[in-house]
């Protein structure tokens, strides 16, 4: 340092125990531009994030809900009659149905998604399934999952989902004749493995379930049990004539191999899923990855339990149970994705719906016409869609079956268009063979970005 600079340096320090604020101007004074630095701004504003992805939740209830537990129309004559002990009380009642709309009301263990119905969240759409019957699970199943019309379309050998179809026509279009589709992960499931609905060209992610115990006393009678084996005793006393005697026996043992059948059935119906008490659980998990990982902008989950063949009940009983579950899982999976519900639709499907006759063993019998469930910011909810099930036996289907109104693929590709913003050509590779006309057009609130999207 030359004598020059130390008493330039003296003079600042002076400056500095006089007057804190001078060394600072004095230095800024000193510093000159060197040509590379910016001179100073004001602070920019903040920039909004730009709006994340449509999101599309599918949870699948496996074994055929109960369209008429869930929106029971306690004041009609035929629900009651066709339905001793499976019909829902008036509200009111113990155990009765929540109010809803006229002469419709809602599962009392439902009654938590009354709020969203209110408030324009959560919508029904009525004799919703598929355009043929089919009342094997397991085929019914296949046939919703893979987006297809019926059986005969199964047999050309493997098929894809439409869930993965989904994902491809969501992904940028290729920019080169020859370039590969996109095939980046857009999915994340919470099943124990790859479900048929996402089967295909494109990768999912999988959050495992981890280790899980489905019911296994779905399909007994205990009591009636036990009143055979006391029977049996005084059937098989000295003085009861032979005949009488065997027909007690045969009856005794037709029942056993009948409820066998049906435990059998109902462990099928599940499919391998977890049963629907994990729904709170898996619905927290996948919703945080679904938050964490915004490219994650289609889910699905799929539960067991609702095959109702044996002591259905009504406003409680085995399928009261596993409605709580349904309503509690909903609840966590919406309080989960709060930060981009206003931009996430939610849609709840079984593969048929139950008979409305009520069979022998206190439950209801696969059916054919259902009910599908939407929730979201998107949908435009406070409303039942669809024709209302004709309960008089003349307007029946064979067997007590409820008739299907409406093409499950309707509302589903009511969604595609309105809420993800395909076009009809894209919603057509979608769910290949199916025509949607425009009765549902106003289910869900179109995007804003819709235009922008790759739906052609």
């Amino acid at each position: 340092m030359n004598r020059r600079h130390f008493l330039h340096a003296l003079a600042l320090l002076a400056a500095a125990s006089a007057c804190p604020g001078a060394a600072v101007a004095a230095r800024r004074r000193e510093k000159k531009p060197t040509g590379k630095e910016s001179p100073p701004q004001a602070d920019a504003p903040e920039k909004t994030p730009p709006p994340g992805p449509a999101r599309l939740v599918v949870v699948f209830l496996r074994g055929g809900v109960d369209a008429l537990s869930v929106l029971p129309p306690f004041e009609n004559d035929f629900y009651r009659l066709a339905r001793p002990t499976t019909a829902l009380a008036p509200p009111g009642r113990p155990g009765g149905a929540v109010p809803l709309a006229d002469g419709l009301g809602l599962h009392p263990a439902l009654a938590d998604l009354v709020q969203d119905y209110k408030a324009g969240r959560l919508a029904f759409v009525q004799g919703v399934g598929l355009p043929e019957v089919v009342r094997d699970h397991v085929t019914a199943q296949k046939i919703m999952e893979a987006g297809l019309g019926g059986a005969a379309a199964l047999a050309g050998g493997r098929v894809d989902g439409w869930l993965n179809r989904l994902a491809l026509e969501l992904a940028p279009r290729p920019t080169g004749k020859k370039a590969p589709p996109d095939t980046t992960v857009r999915a994340v499931f919470a099943t124990p493995r790859r479900p048929l609905i996402l089967f295909g060209k494109v990768g999912s992610l999988n959050l495992p379930p981890g280790r899980f115990v489905s019911p296994v006393d779905a399909a007994t009678l205990p009591d009636v049990t036990e009143l055979d084996a006391s029977l049996a005793k005084a059937y098989g006393a000295k003085g009861v004539p032979p005949a009488l005697a065997r027909v007690f026996r045969e009856g005794v043992s037709f029942r056993r191999s009948r409820l066998a059948a049906l435990a059998r059935e109902m462990s099928a119906s599940q499919g391998g899923d977890p049963p629907v008490s994990l729904f709170p659980e898996l619905a927290g998990r996948l919703a945080a990855q679904m938050v964490r990982r915004p490219e994650l902008s289609l889910a699905f989950l799929a539960f067991g339990g609702f095959d109702s063949h044996v002591r259905q009940g009504a406003g409680a009983g085995r399928l009261a149970e596993a409605l709580g579950h349904t309503a509690k899982g909903l609840g966590v999976l919406a309080e989960g994705l709060a930060p981009v519900m206003e931009r996430t639709v939610v849609v709840v499907v079984s593969e048929f719906g139950r008979t409305l006759g009520e069979n022998g063993t206190g439950g209801t019998d696969n059916g054919h016409g259902g009910l599908l469930w939407l929730m979201g910011g998107p949908v435009v909810g406070g409303r039942v869609y669809g024709q209302p099930p004709g309960l008089a036996g003349r307007r029946l289907y064979r067997e007590h079956l409820l008739p299907v109104t409406m093409d499950y693929r309707q509302p589903l590709s009511a969604i595609l268009r309105g809420h993800l913003g395909l076009s009809a050509e894209a919603a057509a590779r979608v769910f290949p063979g199916f025509s949607p006309d425009t009765s549902l057009d106003g289910l869900v609130r179109g995007r804003p970005d819709a235009a922008d999207s790759p739906s052609s």
